[in-house]
């Protein structure tokens, strides 16, 4: 058992988690279980923390228009040695988390009565923003039911108004890891058509039984059409101090940076610098996290699929089982209720992430395995409780 393994082990206390992560506790009672908000329950490096600290004590706070140039630096290493992403610094563009690099897209790259395919499942601001930020129509097409792409739907969905194509993967919330192969169809595909394609990559370094992670970018005749968004929420366990990064082609990066000033000015230089250390100095965290939670995998989805009426597939990365409940419930939504009222554990619906996902919840297993038995058993004696009734 490595050093981190140790630490996650012996020292998470589940009130103190509970204390330190309001929103993904918001609304629970003291019994309550959280596998909901996609949040990690472990402490950030201790490497980031230490730079935090010393940027404030040697006055590293203030404006740093162009970007702060480790942090710079270090993304074009790292898109360079994992992403095989050969970018320039003016093609890297610090931002806000994903969230903001999701928002820009669709503001800078869309005009009312644009259309956007999106693959779903999907994390729900891909497929609500189009409206939202640009008055553009979100047009969703399903996964196979392996959660992998359907390339022949995706092309069938294109019609002149299409302008972007896009994707999460690793996939939140079905854990599907697309390979290289599929993502070069897609490319065919985009490239055929001339349409760029956003690409959601926070989960890049939780992929599992050997798989490697593709960015889509990285294919040929792909860098100049796609967005790829990068954050440190998930892996890093960074989620409030939202800092990310995106890479696509000077103009698109440039239009984003003049938007991104009148609204943000740009993400605070502490936390580019915070970026800059998880990316340097904290290889090692990552390859813990992901091999923790790769065993973690293993053990929530035998256990899940122990329970009678339960489905579930071994999700390829991210730290999200994505169980199918339909034998059991009508509405996944109502599924979700059930559970948080019955069994005391908060989890997500499926349909909440698209069409793809009906039928299915989602539970983050980015926590110990002690409260994953305890989330586990408390599922199980509640739908026992349904015996032959199907809800809806």
């Amino acid at each position: 058992m490595n050093k981190f393994e140790n630490e996650i082990k012996d020292n998470l206390d589940l009130k103190d988690v509970k204390n330190k992560r309001p929103s993904k506790y918001a609304g629970l009672d003291s019994e309550g279980i959280s596998l909901g908000l996609a949040e990690s329950d472990f402490e950030m490096p201790k490497e980031v923390k230490e730079q935090i600290i010393d940027a404030v004590v040697n006055g590293r706070y203030h404006y740093e228009f162009e970007g702060v140039p480790e942090f710079l630096e270090a993304a074009k290493e790292k898109l360079r040695r994992f992403n095989n992403i050969d970018a320039e610094e003016k093609e890297i563009l610090p931002i806000a988390g994903g969230m903001n690099g999701i928002w820009l897209t669709y503001k800078v790259l869309l005009r009312p009565g644009d259309r956007v395919i999106v693959v779903t499942p999907n994390y729900p601001p891909i497929f609500g923003h189009p409206k939202e930020v640009s008055q553009a129509e979100a047009v969703e097409v399903k996964t196979k039911n392996d959660f992998h792409l359907d390339i022949d739907a995706i092309e069938k969905a294109i019609s002149e108004k299409v302008r972007i194509i896009s994707i999460c993967n690793p996939n939140n919330p079905s854990g599907a890891v697309y390979t290289k192969e599929e993502l070069e169809q897609l490319a065919d595909v985009a490239q055929k058509h001339n349409l760029l394609v956003f690409s959601d990559e926070l989960y890049e370094n939780l992929t599992y039984d050997g798989r490697k992670h593709t960015s889509i970018a990285s294919l040929d005749s792909m860098q100049e059409r796609t967005i790829t968004v990068f954050a440190f929420t998930k892996t890093y366990g960074m989620s409030g101090l939202r800092i990310g990064y995106l890479v696509a082609n000077k103009e698109i990066v440039e239009k984003m940076k003049a938007e991104n000033s009148r609204v943000l000015i740009h993400p605070g230089t502490i936390e580019q610098l915070a970026a800059a250390a998880a990316l340097k100095k904290c290889n090692y965290y990552v390859e813990a996290l992901r091999s923790y939670l790769e065993s973690v995998r293993k053990h929530f989805i035998s256990k899940l699929n122990q329970i009678s009426g339960v489905k579930a597939a071994l999700p390829e990365g991210t730290f999200f089982a994505f169980p199918d409940l339909s034998f059991l419930f009508t509405d996944d939504r109502k599924a979700a209720e059930y559970l948080e009222k019955e069994a005391k554990v908060r989890v997500y619906s499926g349909s909440g992430f698209g069409r793809g996902g009906e039928g299915h919840v989602r539970m983050n297993f980015c926590t110990t395995k002690k409260v994953i038995d305890e989330a586990t058993e408390r599922i199980h004696r509640a739908l026992m409780l349904l015996g032959p009734r199907r809800l809806g």
